[in-house]
């Protein structure tokens, strides 16, 4: 079966894809839902269908050449998504719209203060100075978290029968083989879940000793709270990250501005002639950080920015850049798959190589105009480092969950990798919505990898200040022009060397020496 004889599967999943989209930049921008999730997927029957699913995996069961089984395996992995939508639509209804709905009830008079959403306690808590403040917070978002336990539960045994339709084996084993894109033919331990979570305890093993020592050191210095099995919790890590010490050296009204002068220093169009726009509207419901949202991709994709202070503010808005250069690249005949979909490691990867520029102090100096010391320096680094950790940490206990279920030993996992990975305790209640049935932890953290190695090949070729070298752009434009297209493992292979998680550690650790 030949790729053109899905046109009508390929155009359904294309037009889900932007009805997806539309409904991601509400939530991005705290705005009410355009429509539905019930709607969405009733208004697509065929790429919600198993039909449709297994069309897709026919044809890729049967295709040959490593264009047309990156895209076939791009349609399956987006196909087997929808599917999972089409099982439980309302539980991803009230999934989607929990964070939005006022049910946290912090200390005080409820009936003067009333409930607040969670997303706007997640806005305030890691900004909150008192460490009381913050505790208190905390417990109450875990308490509203009661709230969202049976959609959550719903949509995860929705998502595991759809993995179940894959023919890759027991839903972890179809997690994790939707992972591997360079293989046509799953079989064998390569394709099952023991290489990720080894690679995952591996990464752990070797970072261990930095996040004990010096983001143990660095969290007691900051919050007070002493680490794991100190009593520091998750809140103190959030107030660590999110407001260090050094967060007036990036002022909020800077943030943009930083940007475009390393833009400018690269010749890089931020706007990639019109097709990128900024919003930096600050809305109640609105989440923090930045996204890149694809609407109508290569011709609109949208920067949804919350501005705040702070060196997280600026790596989530490079990283939303480097996203948003992806999905505005591709010229506007590419497949749609090239255009809508790709390599689960491909976005994370572009984000992260943008974001890593905060990992040079040099640039921060130049661009973000932020005259640091080393321990501001490394307090940047020890937050990439912690997020990486927690990448691994939900893999793992992703995993766990796909082979016990949704219940009390996936909680009691993801708890104890937490309190391993950044050195703090996580309450009970939110444990489990660190867990996620596609392992996209597992995708973040690959896309980590690739991105570092990278970073390691533009510093070969064009010296260790890249990132304002304008011949350094041509290889920026040549990947972000595929789109979708490349798999992670292709682009190893292009700039040399085998797949692993080596160059994110070894970055890591060299950034918080």
């Amino acid at each position: 079966m030949e790729l053109r004889e899905l046109v009508e599967l390929r155009q359904d999943a294309a037009r889900l894809c932007a009805d997806l989209a539309r409904v991601g930049l509400a939530l991005a921008q705290g705005l009410p839902l355009p429509q539905d999730l019930p709607g969405v997927a009733h208004a697509h029957p065929l790429a919600c269908s198993a039909d449709g699913l297994a069309q897709a995996v026919e044809a890729l069961a049967g295709a040959s050449g490593a264009a047309r089984i990156a895209r076939l395996a791009s349609l399956r992995d987006f196909l087997v998504r929808a599917r999972a939508l089409a099982l439980e639509p309302g539980a991803a209804q009230e999934l989607a719209e929990f964070p939005r709905r006022p049910s946290v009830l912090l200390p005080g008079d409820a009936g003067l203060q009333g409930a607040r959403a969670p997303v706007q306690v997640e806005r305030e808590l890691p900004l909150l100075r008192a460490r009381e403040e913050r505790a208190e917070a905390e417990a109450a978002l875990a308490e509203a978290e009661r709230g969202a336990s049976g959609a959550r539960s719903a949509t995860w045994d929705a998502a595991q029968a759809a993995l179940s339709e894959v023919g890759l084996g027991e839903p972890a084993e179809a997690a994790a083989g939707l992972h591997d894109r360079d293989l046509r033919e799953p079989s064998g331990k390569e394709h099952e879940r023991e290489p990720i979570a080894a690679a995952c305890e591996r990464f752990l093993d070797e970072t261990d000793d930095l996040a004990r020592d010096l983001g143990g050191w660095l969290l007691e210095r900051h919050t007070g709270a002493h680490p794991y099995p100190g009593g520091a919790e998750r809140h103190d890590v959030l107030h660590l990250v999110h407001a260090p010490r050094c967060a007036s050296a990036f002022p909020r009204g800077e943030l943009v501005r930083s940007v475009r002068r390393w833009a400018e220093m690269l010749r890089l169009d931020l706007a990639a002639g019109g097709a990128i726009a900024l919003d930096e509207d600050d809305r109640p419901l609105q989440p923090r950080g930045a996204r890149a949202v694809a609407i109508d991709p290569p011709h609109e994709v949208r920067v949804v920015l919350l501005p705040e202070a702070g060196p997280r503010a600026l790596g989530d808005l490079l990283g939303a850049a480097g996203v948003a250069q992806l999905r505005a690249g591709p010229p506007a005949d590419a497949p749609p798959e090239d255009l809508w979909l790709g390599d689960a490691a491909l976005e994370p990867a572009c984000d992260a190589l943008l974001r890593g520029l905060l990992l040079d102090p040099q640039w921060l100096r130049r661009c973000a105009r932020a005259d640091l010391g080393r321990d501001d320096e490394r307090t940047i680094a020890v937050a990439g480092l912690l997020d990486a950790r927690l990448d691994a940490a939900r893999a793992l206990a992703s995993l766990e969950a796909h082979r016990s279920g949704l219940g009390a030993r996936a909680e009691q996992a993801m708890r104890e990798l937490h309190a391993r990975a950044v050195r703090a305790e996580l309450p009970a209640r939110l444990a489990l919505r660190e867990l996620d049935p596609w392992l996209s932890g597992w995708a973040r953290l690959r896309g980590r990898a690739l991105a570092a190695r990278l970073r390691e090949f533009l510093r070969e070729r064009f010296d260790e200040d890249f990132w304002r070298n304008p011949r350094a752009l041509a290889p920026l434009q040549a990947l972000w022009a595929r789109g979708g297209r490349p798999t992670a493992g292709e682009l190893w292979a292009e700039v040399g060397g085998t797949p692993s998680l080596d160059p994110l550690a070894g970055q890591l650790l060299r950034a918080c020496a």
